[in-house]
């Protein structure tokens, strides 16, 4: 082999190789042994780390992720010539935790042909004792398979491992949100790091984005700047992880198909529990003492009765627990080494003994239907992150005492809050004069209710925002900044006003979303620089609107959320650095925007959520050269699909089409509202013929195109296309 790979290099041959599965350490030799040698040869790779991809096709390259199977096609492999295997819930329920991956849907068919008369009944036998035949000692069937996740794990070890098996913890029937996820490694104490230049917060993104790379975790969402938002694990590997925490007692658990008659703790460290499928709390009291988190799903039942037990616990997620109700909080304050607390519920008034918690430092309220916290919340030491939508107690705010014990208590800089989303305003200062106060807040959300009569309102609310956006002119403070103003009158934002900074500052924001009824934009939008996100929603925008934003010569990302659009057209020349473009149209006889020749030429992702999409609607795409995907609503006809899918095909770069997917039961971002269905961005190709061309963009024969191609495997992997340089390596 060797001996070719030499005769293919000196000769100049032109060659076409194909590598199977490669890792870093592989794609390093390939960089060494096959420099370009100007013939047009192709080497195509398959990897399942999205960093070796990444490296793969840097410059000139091309990645293709590998779907996972559909539904039917995953019928059909899992279960071809199976008749006696009835429809139902058996297997239904089966196929959902295979996922669509194809090495998983075999090891299920190798195993159903196994059996005698294989059957609607032992698909759901096989559905609730999967995981152990993933384990060493399972069934043959599963060897190939088991080797592959196996693999996976044993890449991991230390913290890393830890944050791993703590997926299992969590219901793999809903998308998961990244920050949760993450502020709960921080609370657990997953996130550490022997470079002490490195914050925890660094370490746990770290830890994320390998899952992440490693296809471990997939993203069902993704924020303005391409940042996974929600993910979840592949269903075969999210079944192995569970068994795995729950055979190391690292978890113990009575979700999905793992119920047990009450809670056996078995001395495990955390515990995730379906209250709906258990009755009673069976654990011993040193059991309990061990726990350090607690998470409830379904209604609180007996097993609340465990929580004051648990002296440790440092994670307490009861969001997704129907049953609370305040007596459910009276000894809360025992729990004092209590990091991260979620609520839901009908919980209508916390408990002032939260002073009791000095620990906590996230604690979440937008499930509950919490309107007035007490001062002892906000004065709590290590508090960095505080959720909901609430505003200080009536009794508080009459207590001068109290209030002035507060605004020292942010002066002398003993606070460590770093977000609040957010607070309510109404006639009074409240937290309005105390946020020039908080020394280290970097995100604040803003529900604005501006009471007529109130005169100094406005002034008081500018001054508050100007507070939290000036900066010394030396420094880039990371800030974010959300006002709504929906209950306002019209055009209430337009009345904030900054006043004009002195030589030694300026205002500056990452990020601003605006909502409510804007007839134009507000003026102090103009004056932010380092502007990289904004976000405006209004009942109508109008060209007026774009024309203020053009001078924001650094915005990176762009979202306009309007019932309708008037007269929007984006000329030559405008948001010469934009990446990503997002247009939300809900009335489907709305004119939709268009694009002059010249404008946006940086733009990289183009979503067009418009319902009344008819074909292209005049919107040219071709001379975005950067161009990578375009996302549009999937309830627009087949042949609006069609007609973009055929502009993808004209366009240079080829860009993906997405549609915009639903899923369900995914956690609603405002507070005090209930789990519901959203429609987010899936990441599907528009149609098979979609997937086919991906590959067809991959030009074996045209010496000018990427010399290294990656296609992946059927495990959900990645697929990348690169062009090698004349140098030895391929990332030059």
């Amino acid at each position: 082999m060797i001996y070719l790979l030499i005769i293919c290099t000196f000769l100049s041959v032109r060659y076409l190789i194909v590598i199977d599965d490669i890792d870093v350490d592989q794609l390093r030799i390939i960089e060494s042994i096959f420099p370009d040698n100007g013939t047009g040869s192709r080497i195509i790779v398959t990897t399942d780390n999205q960093q070796v991809a990444n490296t793969c096709s840097h410059g000139n390259g091309y990645v293709y992720q590998m779907k996972t199977l559909g539904k039917e096609d995953s019928k059909k492999l899992a279960f071809s010539g199976l008749r006696s295997v009835e429809p139902g819930q058996g297997p239904a329920s089966l196929l959902a935790k295979c996922d669509g991956l194809p090495l998983a849907l075999v090891s299920v068919s190798d195993y159903l042909k196994s059996s005698s008369e294989p059957s609607g009944e032992l698909c759901a036998e096989l559905c609730l004792k999967l995981g152990s035949d993933l384990k060493e000692d399972g069934h043959y069937s599963f060897a190939q398979l088991r080797k592959v996740l196996l693999d996976n794990y044993d890449s991991f070890s230390g913290y890393t491992l830890s944050c791993l098996l703590y997926l299992g913890i969590f219901p793999n029937n809903r998308p998961l949100k990244k920050k949760v996820v993450i502020r709960r490694w921080l609370a657990e104490g997953y996130a550490r790091s022997d470079d002490p230049r490195r914050s925890e917060e660094y370490t746990a993104d770290k830890n994320f984005r390998k899952l992440i790379d490693r296809n471990i975790i997939q993203p069902v969402d993704t924020r303005n700047n391409s940042e996974v938002k929600t993910c979840k694990t592949h269903g075969i590997m999210h079944e192995f992880l569970l068994n795995k925490s729950l055979a190391q007692r690292f978890i113990g658990t009575s979700l999905h198909d793992h119920p047990r008659v009450g809670i056996n703790t078995s001395n495990a460290r955390h515990l995730s529990v379906d209250a709906a499928k258990q009755t009673e709390c069976v654990a011993s009291d040193e059991e309990l003492s061990r726990v350090r988190s607690l998470t409830i799903f379904g209604d609180a039942g007996d097993t609340i009765s465990c929580l004051r037990k648990c002296k440790l616990l440092r994670v307490l997620d009861l969001q997704e627990c129907n049953g609370l109700n305040d007596d459910h909080l009276k000894h809360i304050y025992e729990l004092w080494h209590l990091k991260y607390l979620s609520l839901g519920g009908y919980i209508n008034e916390f408990p002032r003994s939260i002073q009791g918690l000095h620990c906590l430092e996230t604690l979440d309220l937008r499930r509950t239907e919490i309107k007035f916290l007490p001062i002892e919340a906000i004065m709590l030491p290590h508090l960095a992150h505080l959720f909901g939508k609430f505003m200080l107690h009536k009794d508080d705010l009459k207590n001068a005492k109290k209030m002035s014990k507060l605004q020292k208590f942010f002066s002398s800089n003993k606070s460590n809050l770093k977000t609040l989303a957010g607070f309510i305003t109404e006639e009074g200062k409240e937290f309005l004069q105390l946020i020039g106060h908080m020394k280290k807040l970097r995100k604040v959300k803003i529900w604005c209710r501006h009471v007529e009569g109130s005169s100094n309102y406005i002034a008081d609310l500018s001054k508050a925002i100007q507070e939290f956006t000036k900066t010394p002119i030396d420094m880039d403070r990371v800030r974010f900044l959300s006002l709504d103003s929906e209950e306002c009158s019209e055009n209430f934002l337009s009345s904030i006003h900054l006043e004009p900074c002195s030589e030694d500052y300026k205002y500056t924001l990452k990020s601003l979303k605006l909502h409510g009824n804007l007839l134009q934009l507000p003026l102090f939008v103009t004056l932010l620089s380092g502007l990289i996100e904004l976000c405006i929603s209004s009942a109508t925008l109008t060209q007026e609107h774009l024309s203020a934003l053009t001078n924001l010569n650094s915005l990176l990302y762009l979202k306009l959320v309007a019932d309708k659009l008037e007269n929007f057209e984006i000329k030559l020349g405008a948001f010469l650095r934009l990446r990503r473009l997002c247009f939300v149209v809900k009335n489907a006889a709305s004119a939709l925007p268009k694009f002059e020749q010249g404008a946006m030429p940086n733009l990289v992702s183009l979503q067009l959520l418009c319902q009344g999409l008819v074909g292209l609607s005049g919107i040219e795409i071709r001379h975005l050269k950067h161009l990578k995907e375009v996302t549009i609503d999937s309830r627009v006809t087949a042949q609006t699909r069609q007609d973009w899918e055929q502009a993808a095909k004209n366009h240079p770069n080829r860009p993906r089409v997405l549609l915009l997917g639903e899923v369900h039961s995914v956690e609603s971002e405002e507070p005090g509202r209930p789990m519901e269905k959203r429609r987010i961005c899936v990441g599907q190709a528009s149609s098979e013929d979609e997937r086919d061309s991906s590959l067809k963009r991959m030009r074996l024969s045209d010496p000018s195109s990427s010399r290294l191609q990656v296609i992946g495997h059927p495990h959900p992997v990645v697929v990348t296309a690169t062009e090698a340089a004349s140098q030895p390596s391929m990332a030059n």
